[in-house]
């Protein structure tokens, strides 16, 4: 029997991370990825064909503000917002169309392509807040038009958490047409037991380390992890522990400077990004996980991949309640309110001074993620999706 060939289309948000829940579905289907020229991700590790294509983005988006916007906003309305050039040709042969969401211009490309033809469509949705595609852009114009047509053209949606799934159900969309289907993260890969780089981060056996993994920017609550610092810093009974913020982004110098004019920079290290290799031992060189995540009015917390590497790793895991962070949590880690660093200095008290409250949290982490995350899992709930359009 010929494999089903599938076109699995995430433009820049094509990534490693997603795609190696479909990976154990090979040879059963054919799959290509199709990833702009300007996806940042490190797509060599992909088992399947990458194709790269190019969008408009990347012949506009260095102008400058109010410039981009408009510009943006332009194609939004028009469904050319993240369009790639040549993708009708490419889906020309394919059985199932899989995009992303019901604003990417690449979906509205699948959708006309999959209208009045035996293909089938299929639409990740991250997206958990109802109506955030139809909002303004910047106060300017959305694109009503084309989020509607792309779901009149979807067969099944896979949406990422249940959250996203009621945030379409609200749209419009019968809930008979939703199926939850999360992220898979590899448990072999993160698992408790493994080298760590301690060394590197410049920690002794006697310090407890706090890890942050994620994009330096306001929502994802570093500034609320720097003033628990502070108040960490305070504490008598917490003097060794220090926060390790691997990644990067537009707040890394303010972090610098705020950190210094808190007299914590001893206790703060920016660790920069680690490869996705590379990114195992980081975790299993930390003695507690914290995403601090803050909810703004055009994002909350759509999943938080990081968090179940951090749960895969046997690591205690303390964040907020936004967006879909509980769903993906449970009951295996501590949820804080957002936007509160004096919840968070009290939950990283609570593990710096509780070892079984860590063993505890850190077991029942490990368990939630091989049970419910693990890539085995996952791809056969994408199978199941996809025999459903057979």
């Amino acid at each position: 029997m010929t494999a089903l060939k599938v076109a699995i289309v995430r433009g820049g948000n094509l990534n490693p991370f997603e795609m190696q829940s479909y990976e154990p579905l090979m040879p059963e289907y054919d799959f290509t990825g199709y990833a702009s020229f300007n996806n940042g991700y490190e797509l060599d590790s992909i088992k399947f064909p990458v194709k790269r294509l190019h969008m408009p983005e990347e012949y506009f988006g260095g102008l400058p503000w109010p410039m981009n916007s408009f510009a943006y906003v332009a194609m939004l309305s028009r469904g050319w917002n993240y369009k790639m050039f040549g993708l009708e040709k490419e889906l020309a042969d394919k059985n199932i169309l899989h995009a992303a969401e019901t604003y990417n211009g690449f979906s509205y490309q699948c959708a006309r392509v999959r209208r009045g033809t035996s293909k089938k469509m299929v639409l990740t949705v991250w997206e958990n807040i109802p109506f955030q595609s139809l909002r303004s852009f910047r106060g300017l114009t959305g694109n009503g038009r084309v989020f509607h047509y792309i779901k009149e053209n979807t067969d099944i949606f896979m949406a990422v958490t249940d959250r996203a799934k009621k945030a379409l159900m609200i749209e419009g969309v019968p809930e008979e047409k939703v199926r939850t289907v999360p992220l898979g993260i590899d448990t072999s890969r993160f698992r408790p037991a493994g080298p760590g780089i301690r060394d590197r981060l410049g920690l002794n056996e006697k310090d407890f380390a706090l890890l942050f993994v994620g994009r330096l920017t306001p929502e994802k609550g570093v500034y609320d992890l720097l003033y628990a610092m502070k108040l960490i810093s305070m504490d008598p009974d917490m003097a060794n522990v220090k926060a390790i913020m691997a990644g990067t982004g537009p707040e890394k110098e303010n972090i610098v400077r705020l950190a210094r004019s808190l007299g914590i920079e001893s206790r703060v290290k920016l660790a920069g990004n680690f490869s996705y290799d590379e990114i195992p031992r980081l975790y299993n060189s930390a003695d507690a996980f914290i995403l601090p995540s803050i909810p703004v009015h055009f994002w909350q917390e759509q999943f938080g991949m990081v968090l179940l590497e951090a749960m895969a790793a046997g690591l205690p895991v303390i964040s907020t309640m936004s967006g879909s962070i509980p769903e993906v949590v449970g009951d295996a880690g501590i949820l804080i309110q957002p936007n509160d660093p004096l919840s968070v200095y009290e939950a990283v008290r609570r593990l710096a001074s509780e070892g079984e409250t860590r063993r505890l949290l850190g077991g029942m982490a490990r368990a939630r993620a091989v049970k419910k995350y693990n890539v085995g899992v996952v791809s056969r709930a994408i199978d199941a999706v996809y025999h459903e359009l057979e």
